[in-house]
């Protein structure tokens, strides 16, 4: 299961990935300014002929850099950012940044924001989830 998964689009040439026989699952947050949904276009891409399968989520309200302590502001680390965008809006009636909301940088509408905490438990519980489901033959998850 990849968290958020990134890439080089620039210089990674994704045909030259394929898994044929590994469950495969992405998870990528509605709020990443990171990486954009062609994560999930190249997992699909790269498991395309896999006859063991396939997932695909967009958690709403996750950014990129909360599926880890070390990437999260509360770590401490240098660099350590919240990299959800946070564009203020404009139209006739607000003009105003919009606090704990984010929107994916495509264009979505705003969302409420997952907390750090809140969103590592969101991945945690999609992991058991793949896992169970994958390593228990529990297809009901």
């Amino acid at each position: 299961m990849a968290l958020a998964p990134a890439y080089n689009v620039m210089t990674e040439d994704v045909s030259a990935y394929e898994i044929t026989k590994t469950p495969v699952a992405v998870v990528r947050g509605t709020c990443d300014g990171q990486v954009g949904r062609e994560a999930l276009a190249f997992a699909a891409e790269a498991t395309a002929r896999s006859s063991a399968g396939f997932r695909q989520l967009e958690m709403p309200g996750a950014n990129h850099n909360y599926f880890n302590t070390q990437w999260s502001p509360r770590s401490g680390q240098v660099a350590a950012w919240d990299d959800a965008t946070h564009d203020a809006t404009h139209d006739a009636t607000h003009d105003a940044a919009q606090p704990g909301r984010c929107t994916d940088p495509g264009g979505s509408p705003y969302a409420p924001q997952l907390t750090e905490a809140a969103q590592r438990r969101a991945g945690a519980a999609s992991l058991v989830a793949f896992l169970r489901c994958h390593l228990t033959d529990d297809g009901s998850r």
